[in-house]
This record gives C-alpha cells, sequence and structure tokens, in this order.
C-alpha cells in the first residue's frame, strides 16, 4: 500500500509541476517523506538521504513558486552555463566519492548508481524549484539510471515493477516537461 500511494503522490507532483502548478509541490513533499520509509526497508541509503531532500525541497518549492513581486507566476529561464557547469563538475566529483564510500562502509550492491541517481535528482530539484529549464534534462538522466536502481533493488519482492515502472514513466514525463516549459521560455522572450 505504501509504495501505491508513493507513486500516486509522485505522479500528481510530476503532472502539476510540469504544468506549473504550485500545488504540486504539495504531493511532492508528502509522497517523498512517505517514500523515506521504503527506502530505509530496501537499504538504499542514498535514496533515503535523497527523498529527505525532496520533502524539504517541496517546502521550498512551494514557497519560492508563491513569491513574487507582482503576482505573475515565477518565470521558466535557463541556468547561466557559468554556475550549471560548475555544478554538474561538482555532481561527478560527489557520485564518485559517495559511491566509493557506500562500497566500502553500506551494503548498497550498487553504491554509483545509487550515488549518481541521488546526486543528479538533488541538483534537478534545485533547479525544478528555480523553475530553470534544464532540470529537464537531468532528469532525463536520472530517472531511467532510476529504472534500472529499482529494478534490481526491488525484484523480486511483492509489486517490485511499481517503482521501476514510476521512473519509467518520470522518463517520459521529463521529456514533456522540457517541451512544456520550452514553450513557456519562448513565450515569454
Amino acid at each position: 500500500m505504501l509504495e501505491k500511494t508513493v507513486v500516486i503522490l509522485g505522479l500528481l507532483y510530476l503532472v502539476l509541476i510540469m504544468l506549473e502548478k504550485r500545488s504540486g509541490w504539495i504531493f511532492g513533499t508528502i509522497g517523498s517523506a512517505l517514500f523515506v520509509m521504503s527506502n530505509i526497508q530496501q537499504h538504499l541509503y542514498m535514496d533515503c538521504v535523497l527523498n529527505s531532500y525532496y520533502t524539504i525541497m517541496g517546502i521550498y518549492g512551494w514557497i519560492l513558486w508563491g513569491k513574487t513581486d507582482n503576482s505573475e507566476p515565477l518565470p521558466v529561464t535557463n541556468i547561466r552555463m557559468k554556475l550549471f557547469l560548475p555544478l554538474l563538475a561538482i555532481c561527478a566529483i560527489l557520485i564518485v566519492g559517495l559511491g566509493a564510500g557506500m562500497g566500502y562502509f553500506t551494503n548498497n550492491s550498487l553504491p554509483y548508481l545509487d550515488a549518481g541517481v541521488t546526486v543528479l535528482s538533488l541538483l534537478a530539484t534545485w533547479m525544478a524549484a528555480r523553475k530553470y529549464i534544464e532540470n529537464w534534462i537531468l532528469w532525463l538522466v536520472a530517472d531511467p539510471l532510476a529504472v534500472i536502481l529499482y529494478s534490481v533493488k526491488y525484484y523480486p519482492a511483492r509489486d517490485w515493477w511499481l517503482y521501476p515502472a514510476l521512473f519509467f514513466v518520470y522518463s517520459i514525463m521529463a521529456a514533456y516537461g522540457y517541451y512544456q516549459w520550452k514553450k513557456d521560455l519562448k513565450h515569454a522572450s
């Protein structure tokens, strides 16, 4: 039941965020808080950290998407490359470091994959809250990796297919989210 609730809340979150609806952050926050429990059961420690972060970022996104000077919604923008490229370099370093640390100190059987999904998702979520369109590109990398991670970690548990299916749908929705936000970005120009 927990997994099904997380999947439903996750889908509601993503659909509403794609449509630039502030209420999506509420569903994302609740779903992420519930996902933490599932992560602990599967020994996905980085995912536990990640979903704790999502819970906090859900509150941040809710606040940020509600802040405007003239009651206009927060606009979709591009991240500056002089910010984005160093952030990607930091991500690469963190993936290697966290993967090595988890490989040595935990029983995580996929430490680098878990670290990769986590670190890319941390950055993508922050970028989504800031409405940087490039967040969708990061999701197009992180979500397919999450399909693999959850396929391996949850199989053959009951309802093992729910999380891989969710992240497969997220991958498709990330492409659509990019398309939607790109239209808004062009319209604002």
